[in-house]
């Protein structure tokens, strides 16, 4: 009788935890073994993502916030300053980890600006219609009088960056 109620009881527990772990299989984690301030590229088009040399084209993100999730942090939001978040979740929708992401936007790179809400990282050596390089960037200040040039400026992120044409 007592060893029924043992393996009653470790039956329970192990139904228990399963019901609170994801059983789902994981989707790769494209960001897998980025840390706080590492880059990272993301594009919609071609469906890639992944990490990314920060002086590189493609290393558009920068890597600022960071969650393991469990069941009780599924609701986990990034930051006011993310630009981008990505999910690293189970099949079935579980969420294992949230990454929040800002712009890479650092001195000497160029970029297409003329949309701000969806600014892209392109080759200074192209010199494509539209490509502004940066001179400086100031970031948690909004104030477009820093600069003696075209200034840039994303209130949200607490983004200032100067720009001239490339």
């Amino acid at each position: 009788m007592k060893s029924s109620r043992i393996a009653a009881s470790f039956a329970g527990a192990a139904l228990l935890a399963l019901a609170t772990s994801p059983a789902a299989q994981a989707f790769p984690n494209q960001y897998e073994g980025l840390q706080i301030g590492d880059c990272a590229s993301w594009d919609l088009a071609n469906n890639s993502a992944g990490p990314a040399d920060c002086g590189a084209v493609e290393a558009q993100y920068r890597l600022i916030e960071h969650h393991p999730l469990a069941p009780e942090t599924q609701q986990q939001q990034c930051g006011p300053k993310a630009t981008l978040s990505y999910h690293h979740r189970t099949d079935d929708g579980y969420r294992l980890a949230l990454y929040c992401f800002t712009y890479n936007m650092t001195v000497d790179s160029c970029w297409k600006l003329t949309d701000v809400d969806t600014p892209q990282r392109l080759d200074c050596a192209a010199r494509q219609p539209g490509s502004d390089r940066i001179t400086e960037v100031f970031e948690d200040v909004v104030d477009e009088n820093l600069c003696s040039t075209t200034a840039v400026v994303y209130r949200r992120v607490g983004l200032t960056v100067c720009v001239v044409p490339n």
